[in-house]
């Protein structure tokens, strides 16, 4: 399927060799504790076409049987959307998104009703439309708009804190 438009600004592997990646969350994570992790460099594509059978060993998450979000390593990004590209419409949207890994059920908890038993799910996050994925028994990953970064590193870090204080 050919590429169509693409959203180049959006796909890091098109920076130059000058640019430098900074996280969306770098400042609101500073002192964040233990158990909040940066995840936000992680590649992340929108795939588009008859993505119902989509696997190849990638990470999808189904949103639609015609659109999914694949993530995968960072150092992959470019080789998957091509190869992805040979079947789908396929848009590195990687740096549209910020990402966190948080370690404690209790915390993610407290930042969203979706079941966490039904995960990966795409819901509201500290009130911000997220995609939120389990990361083995007591570990989850939330991706959410990169312009939402700061807020919700804050919201996330703050639940942290009253987690332990609790």
């Amino acid at each position: 399927m050919s590429a169509g438009s693409d959203f180049g600004f959006l796909s890091p592997d098109g920076a130059t060799d000058e640019a430098v990646w900074r996280s969306p969350l770098e400042r609101a994570l500073a002192h964040a504790p233990a158990g909040i992790e940066d995840v936000s460099r992680t590649g992340v594509l929108d795939v588009r076409g008859q993505v119902e059978d989509l696997d190849d060993g990638l990470e999808v998450v189904h949103l639609t049987p015609h659109r999914a979000l694949v993530f995968c390593a960072w150092e992959r990004t470019a080789e998957t959307r091509q190869r992805l590209r040979q079947r789908f419409l396929t848009v590195d949207v990687s740096a549209g998104y910020a990402g966190l890994r948080v370690h404690g059920a209790e915390i993610v908890r407290r930042l969203t009703d979706l079941d966490l038993e039904r995960l990966p799910a795409v819901g509201s996050a500290a009130h911000v439309r997220a995609v939120v994925l389990r990361d083995g028994a007591a570990a989850f990953r939330l991706f959410f708009p990169q312009e939402y970064g700061h807020y919700v590193a804050e919201v996330v870090v703050d639940a942290a804190e009253g987690v332990s204080a609790g």
